[in-house]
């Protein structure tokens, strides 16, 4: 086997073929969905990171790679301080080679990547219902790095369907972001972000970057205390470097399906798509608030609520930890329940830099994972 199946570091000559194995890799559930990267593979590793690795295992009878998975690494704040920290993502495997050692042999060849640059902390987000995943990866066996339970990250899909009431906040002013303006909002990012383990560190200079690809400053929305920024969220339509799509239904969702699209033509829902369509959605992104007030970001939640209802958008995706206070706010609106599991990782040399993070809540920015 170890003949047949070989390992080593994609690059662009690959791309036809690992766009092939996202579109392949299903999430099963009454809704079966698959994540795609089109029209190529690599356009959306800038989001995910800075510097990106793409291991592949590939079938030399044919080329074809039946696996794959990715380590990035990127900005991110640590115990309020700017980190340079990991990410593992896209683990892939077609079905016939899931039960062989092919994914202790992927994680060897992660280990010698991490000896030749060598980074403290890694993380992941295990979906929910991978229990396969989970089993295989966090069981600490010989060669794998540690995996540390780190809580839920809730990631609803909240439908853009029924009308809704303003919500005012008294003293709030919500605007829509402007070019001349993005300098106090990344600003603002950043101060309130390094309150939060994970969040991210974006700079000015990363607007009209890789690292934020396809984001304009009037896809901010920007709450004001008289001249003040008090909060701030971003709306971030990603569907030109990479989409999800519905493969399939099961279960009840397969039989309701035909009478929710009838009552859906005679109201303001939106009708669950044909397999093999793109699902219309945005990523609500670069969620902050000053001191993490829910109340500011139930006001600009419900802002950009009343502004996309209606359109072409039929989801809007948010993401946040289950202890951050902010997450109440999601609870006030009809969605998909989804979410997944963060872990910490690490290698055992590097313990000690995971025992020295403090108590404050996580912040996962969905939107580059």
């Amino acid at each position: 086997m170890a003949a047949r199946y070989r390992i080593s570091l994609a690059d662009s000559a690959d791309d036809a073929e690992l766009r092939r194995r996202m579109a392949r890799d299903h999430m099963e559930g009454d809704m079966v969905l698959s994540f795609r990267r089109e029209p190529e593979y690599f356009l959306a590793c800038g989001v995910q990171g800075d510097q990106s690795q793409i291991i592949k295992c590939a079938d030399s009878e044919g080329g074809r790679i039946v696996g794959l998975g990715a380590r990035h690494s990127k900005r991110l704040f640590i115990n309020g301080v700017e980190s340079r920290v990991g990410y593992l993502s896209d683990l892939r495997a077609d079905q016939a080679v899931r039960k062989r050692t092919l994914v202790a042999r992927g994680y060897s060849f992660l280990r010698r990547l991490h000896a030749a640059d060598r980074i403290p902390l890694y993380f992941s987000i295990i979906l929910d219902g991978n229990d396969e995943a989970i089993s295989a990866l966090t069981t600490a066996r010989a060669g794998l790095p540690i995996y540390v339970d780190r809580g839920r990250i809730l990631t609803p899909a909240i439908h853009l369907d029924r009308r809704r009431p303003e919500r005012v906040c008294e003293g709030l002013t919500i605007r829509r972001g402007t070019a001349s303006i993005m300098p106090q909002i990344f600003e603002f990012l950043r101060r309130e972000h390094a309150s939060k383990q994970l969040a991210p560190c974006f700079r000015i200079s990363d607007l009209g970057s890789p690292r934020l690809l396809g984001l304009r400053p009037d896809d901010f929305y920007v709450a004001y205390r008289g001249d003040r920024i008090a909060g701030c969220v971003a709306t971030w339509d990603q569907s030109d470097f990479r989409q999800t799509h519905v493969e399939g239904y099961s279960g009840l969702l397969r039989m309701a399906r035909p009478f929710h699209n009838i009552a859906a033509r005679m109201s303001s829902l939106h009708v669950l798509p044909v397999p093999g369509a793109r699902i219309p959605y945005l990523y609500l992104s670069l969620i902050a608030t000053e001191n993490n007030r829910t109340d500011i970001f139930a006001s600009l939640l419900r802002t950009v609520y009343r502004d996309q209802r209606g359109g072409e958008y039929h989801f809007l995706i948010a993401g946040l930890h289950e202890q951050d206070p902010l997450c109440q706010v999601l609870n006030d609106y009809r969605s998909i329940e989804a979410g997944g599991r963060l872990f910490l990782i690490y290698y055992p040399e590097d313990a000690e830099f995971l025992s020295n993070l403090d108590e404050r809540p996580y912040y996962i920015e969905m939107a580059t994972v």
